[in-house]
C-alpha cells in the first residue's frame, strides 16, 4: 500500500510539472518586456519560487534521490539562503517586521538535489517565523562551523524570531507529525507537518535540526548539514517504497515551428516531462539539423512560411530513405491537411493547437514505442 501511495504522489507531482513549466515560460516572456526595477525584482522572486516548486516535484517523482537524477551543478549554500530571504522579504515588509540576513560564508557547495531539500527546510522555518511573529524582527544567518562529527566544517543556518516562542511542555513533541503548538492552533492555519517534514529532510541530508529558546524571547531554529563533498549516499526511501521511473525516460526532441512563443511553450512542456530538446524556426533549418544529428522525435508545425511541415517530412523520405523517424504533426488547422497524405509522409500522430499536455505525452509515448520496436505502425492516431 505504501508503494502504491508513493506512486500516486509521484504521478500527481509529475502532472504539476506541466503548469509549472508553463508558468515559468510565461514569466520569462514577461521579463522580455519593459519593467520597472521593482517589477523586475518581483518577477525574479517569482521565477525563483517556480524553480523551488519544480525541485520539490522532482523530490516527489524520484524519491530515490539523488542517485538517479540528472546531474546538476552544486548549489552554493549562502546563495540558496539568499534566494529564500528574497522570496519572503515582501511578506515580512508587509507585516512591518525587521527582516535581516547575515551571511558570513561563501563558496559552500551542496549537491543540487540536497540543496533543493535544504531550501525546503529553510523555507519552512522562515514561513513559520513570519506567520507567528506579530512584531519585532526575524534574522536568518548562514556560516560555516566546525563539525562535531567529521573532519572539516558544516553548513550552519539559523532562523531566529521575536515571536511568542514555544511552550516548554510542547517542545518534546514539536517535530512529530500533525502536532501543532498552542500558537499554531490559535491561528487556525497549518497541518502540523512543516517541522516534522523539515526534521526528516535534514536527517536525510546527514544533518540536524534543533530548537533553541533564547532568554530574550522568541525562538531560534538551527540547522547543521555537511557540504557536498562529505555527504554519504542516502536512498531517501522508506521501507517498502519503490523508486519511480518516468515512463518516457530521457528523449531528445526537435521542435520545428516558425513562432518563437510556440517553440518556448513546447520546450517548457518537454522539460516538464524530463526531456531535452532543440529548436528550428523553419523547414530548411530543421532539415539541416536532422541531417546532422539524431533525434528521438520531431514535433513539426505543419503551417510554416516558405516550406511547410508536410514538405519537410516528404523531403526527409528522400534524404533518409528506409530510416524510421518519429514525426508528430502540430497544427491549428487540421481540416486543411488530409489524413492519407500525412500518413504517407510518415507522421505517427497529429496534435491540434492549443496543445493538450496529456495528449502530447501520449504522442511521445507512441513515438518512443515506435522507435523501440522499429516497426511501421498500422496507422497514425489522427
Amino acid at each position: 500500500m505504501k508503494a502504491e501511495n508513493g506512486n500516486e504522489t509521484a504521478l500527481l507531482a509529475h502532472d504539476l510539472r506541466t503548469p509549472l513549466a508553463a508558468m515559468k515560460t510565461t514569466a520569462e516572456l514577461i521579463a522580455k518586456g519593459k519593467l520597472s526595477r521593482e517589477q523586475s525584482e518581483y518577477l525574479s522572486i517569482l521565477l525563483q519560487s517556480i524553480d523551488a516548486l519544480s525541485d520539490l516535484t522532482e523530490d516527489l517523482i524520484r524519491p530515490d534521490f539523488p542517485d538517479r537524477r540528472r546531474v546538476k551543478a552544486p548549489k552554493d549554500a549562502p546563495a540558496l539562503v539568499r534566494e529564500v530571504f528574497d522570496l519572503f522579504r515582501p511578506l515580512a515588509e508587509q507585516k512591518g517586521l525587521r527582516f535581516e540576513l547575515v551571511s558570513e560564508a561563501a563558496g559552500m557547495p551542496i549537491e543540487a538535489a540536497r540543496g533543493a531539500s535544504l531550501r525546503r527546510v529553510v523555507t519552512t522555518l522562515v514561513d513559520n517565523a513570519i506567520k507567528y511573529t506579530a512584531e519585532g524582527s526575524i534574522t536568518i544567518a548562514v556560516r560555516s562551523a566546525p563539525s562535531a562529527e567529521r573532519d572539516g566544517a558544516d553548513i550552519f543556518i539559523s532562523v531566529a524570531d521575536t515571536g511568542p516562542g514555544i511552550d516548554p511542555v510542547e517542545r518534546d513533541r514539536l517535530f512529530a507529525p500533525f502536532v501543532r503548538g498552542k500558537t499554531g492552533r490559535a491561528s487556525g492555519e497549518g497541518s502540523g507537518l512543516g517541522l516534522w517534514g523539515a526534521a526528516r529532510l535534514i536527517r536525510r541530508l546527514g544533518g540536524k535540526l534543533r530548537l533553541v529558546s533564547p532568554k530574550s524571547g522568541g525562538c531560534r531554529f538551527e540547522i547543521t548539514a555537511p557540504p557536498a563533498k562529505t555527504l554519504e549516499p542516502a536512498s531517501g526511501l522508506e521501507d517498502g517504497e519503490e523508486p519511480i521511473n518516468l515512463p518516457l525516460g530521457e528523449q531528445h526532441v526537435l521542435i520545428v515551428d516558425d513562432n518563437e512563443t510556440n517553440r518556448r511553450l513546447l520546450s517548457a512542456l518537454l522539460e516538464s516531462f524530463g526531456m531535452t530538446c532543440e529548436e528550428a524556426e523553419s523547414g530548411p533549418a530543421a532539415l539541416e539539423m536532422l541531417k546532422a544529428a539524431p533525434f528521438d522525435a520531431v514535433l513539426m508545425d505543419l503551417h510554416m512560411p516558405g516550406m511547410s511541415g508536410l514538405e519537410v517530412a516528404e523531403k526527409l523520405l528522400e534524404v533518409r530513405a528506409g530510416e524510421k523517424l518519429a514525426l508528430i504533426a502540430v497544427t491549428a488547422a487540421m481540416e486543411s491537411v488530409g489524413d492519407k497524405r500525412l500518413k504517407d509522409a510518415g507522421f505517427l500522430e497529429v496534435l491540434t493547437k492549443p496543445l493538450s499536455p496529456s495528449l502530447l505525452f501520449q504522442a511521445l509515448e507512441h513515438a518512443r514505442d515506435y522507435r523501440e520496436s522499429n516497426m511501421t505502425p498500422d496507422a497514425p492516431v489522427l
